[in-house]
């Protein structure tokens, strides 16, 4: 199973996003909302939110961002808290041992309260690829906001028996989603998507030991499902690709999925439901306008939230209450 004055004048853009979101499988009465800032921050911190997880350790949920700094710093090696209720937390947790941490899209619980943070492994604007994205981290997080690494692995470095990497031959690679239940890592694909618009997602067995020992062995990371991911959009339909992924407490998926850079615009992204590995995909909601880019199962288990990428603008979120 599964900077002031800029903010202001675009502020108009995020606040029309601001919708009720009531469908199909879960309860209503849920609103994207701003995420609460502390006053400290809110002037110089612009966060692209990409990936959320609790961890009961602090009491939190624990963010992955590309971010900016007060000092215009990107790629710095932090990750960021968020309280239950929506407030994040004046201090980051400060990763040791690395100086970079570039474009890093998905975080999901471990083993033992430990963190899997994963990097996107795709090309930057200039077409490079630098190890700083090529990072599959497993952290233990303290008290004290500072992480330390228990392992790292590059995943591109993965390969079939027959010399061919899990995702195909395809060189768009864009991983933005992980999800860890019974030893196994399942890894989501924004792209690249198949031939029939499917969406992928691996498995990575035994992945608490792979991380660890920072080499991949020969046919570990198998393709696990292929679901089509497919919404319309004006007279189009347009396949996504996943940009998250959370277990449910029955072993269910709930996956946030958007459009894969390059290809036709989705008009906003989606929130998927995975009953079982070979069911079809039920929508849960469409995102007019919103780019939903983490999901993480709420404390309680009797919802999830999900977090938007507003492009350094005023981050958002919203509380999901999950059916019976």
């Amino acid at each position: 199973m599964f900077r002031s004055t800029e903010r202001s004048s675009k502020s108009a853009r995020w606040r029309s996003n601001i919708i009720p979101a009531c469908s199909g499988l879960f309860a209503c009465a849920a609103l994207v909302t701003p995420i609460r800032i502390p006053q400290q921050g809110s002037d110089h911190l612009r966060l692209e939110l990409s990936g959320a997880a609790w961890s009961p350790a602090l009491a939190r949920y624990v963010l992955v961002s590309d971010d900016v700094n007060e000092h215009g710093a990107k790629h710095v090696p932090q990750l960021f808290t968020l309280t239950d209720d929506g407030k994040l937390d004046a201090q980051p947790i400060t990763i040791d041992g690395i100086d970079e941490l570039n474009d890093p899209e998905s975080i999901t619980p471990g083993p033992d309260g430990t963190l899997f943070v994963c990097t996107s492994h795709s090309v930057n604007k200039q077409g490079h690829l630098p190890q700083s994205r090529r990072q599959l981290l497993a952290l233990a997080v303290a008290a004290d906001h500072r992480a330390k690494i228990l392992g790292q692995v590059d995943l591109t470095t993965a390969r079939n028996p027959d010399g061919s990497p899990p995702w195909g031959s395809d060189a768009r690679l864009d991983i933005e989603a992980v999800a860890y239940r019974d030893d196994a890592l399942l890894i989501g694909l924004k792209s690249p998507l198949g031939a029939d618009g499917s969406a992928r997602i691996l498995r990575l067995t035994q992945a608490a030991a792979v991380v660890k020992a920072g080499v991949i062995p020969v046919g570990a990371i198998q393709v696990w499902a292929e679901p089509q991911l497919c919404v319309a959009h004006g007279s189009a339909t347009v396949c996504e690709g996943i940009a998250d992924l959370a277990f449910l407490p029955d072993g269910a998926l709930l996956a946030a999925a958007n459009s894969p850079k390059g290809s036709p615009s989705d008009g906003g992204g989606s929130l998927w439901k995975l009953n079982a590995k070979g069911d079809a995909p039920v929508l849960v909601k469409r995102f007019a306008g919103l780019k939903p880019e983490g999901v993480a199962l709420a404390p309680d288990h009797a919802s999830a939230i999900v977090v938007f990428d507003t492009d350094g603008q005023a981050p958002l979120w919203i509380r999901w209450p999950l059916s019976p």
